[in-house]
């Protein structure tokens, strides 16, 4: 994005996706019900952070 508060948000955002791969990480290692929509979400998020930092 050409807007540098949009691609600001989108640096910051990297941060919480790899907190969220890791804890996916954990929730499938331990077979948790919860595995399946952190995974939606990361997609969701990466597809998010590609948009605003492209």
């Amino acid at each position: 994005m050409r807007n540098r508060a949009a691609r600001d948000i989108g640096e910051e955002l990297k941060q919480i996706l790899a907190r969220l791969r890791a804890l996916a990480k954990d929730e499938r290692a331990a077979r948790g019900p919860e595995a399946e929509a952190l995974e939606i979400a990361i997609v969701n998020l990466d597809s998010a952070i590609e948009i605003l930092t492209e």
